[in-house]
């Protein structure tokens, strides 16, 4: 299946396998991967509750872009949209546990 990248709009066949093309430098796989990778994207914090954030999003990235955000764990708003995305976080996906296939998750309306 086709699907495009949230950050660059790059389309890509989720079937077909690729080498990242920073393997070396990010040390994650020699051999090949989907073209694709799903982070949880963290809400800002909700006003008058310092300890809280605003519900997670999810994304879909290609290489390129997984790089540019040089994710740990998850990314925040801010770090999203610094690599300026042609989907806006608040067209991201609400966050869904246990969720990796990316061909499942599309931007909001």
């Amino acid at each position: 299946m086709k699907i495009h990248c949230f950050g660059c709009n790059v389309e890509k066949d989720t079937e077909e396998k690729e080498a990242s093309p920073f393997a070396d430098e990010d040390g994650l796989t020699d051999g090949p991967i989907t073209p694709f990778f799903v982070l949880d994207c963290q809400g800002p914090r909700i006003p008058n509750d310092p300890n809280h954030y605003s519900e997670y999003r999810m994304v879909v990235v290609c290489h390129i872009c997984f790089h540019r955000l040089s994710p740990d764990m998850w990314i925040s708003k801010n770090c999203w949209e610094q690599i300026n995305p042609t989907i806006p976080y608040d067209r991201l996906p609400m966050y869904v546990a246990g969720l990796n296939d990316s061909t499942l998750l599309k931007p909001l309306p």
